[in-house]
């Protein structure tokens, strides 16, 4: 499977007073990422509504490589870094690239779950998100949580 991929163009409202993309905006421009991949194979917000059940973030790792300027473009893509045998638990693999040169700017790692938002407990994700999140493209270190 190609490894989903956006372009986000780097508002005013993104930068810090350094002038350069602020800390937050990188973990944004990845949640965006992840729910347009979700939304893009039909899990969308609704759709999380009507089944109950949504992503919950556990740890957020950031490190930051290079430079983000005022009118740069980035990439954000998504990979998949774990999963455990019932689905419950993933890790997630994002990397930033500034679009002027295609060099890599940033990379986050994200470990989340499945919460059920009626009982307030993590969960076995639905069978077809499940078999979808097994063929997620794959970190080198993908292991199994």
């Amino acid at each position: 499977m190609k490894v989903f991929e956006k372009t986000f163009e780097i508002r005013w409202a993104d930068l810090d007073p350094n002038f350069h993309l602020r800390h937050s905006a990188y973990a944004d421009l990845c949640a965006a990422t992840r729910f347009q991949y979700l939304a893009s194979i039909g899990y969308t917000m609704e759709k999380f509504a009507k089944i109950k059940i949504g992503p919950v973030i556990f740890k957020e790792t950031t490190s930051y490589i290079r430079e983000v300027l005022p009118n740069d473009s980035v990439k954000v893509n998504c990979k998949i870094a774990g999963l455990s045998k019932d689905g419950r638990k993933w890790k997630m693999f994002h990397e930033i690239f500034r679009e002027s040169d295609n060099k890599l700017s940033a990379t986050i790692e994200i470990d989340g779950a499945w919460l059920d938002v009626v009982q307030r407990k993590v969960v076995s994700p639905p069978d077809d998100l499940k078999t979808i999140m097994t063929t997620l493209p794959q970190t080198d270190q993908f292991v199994e949580l």
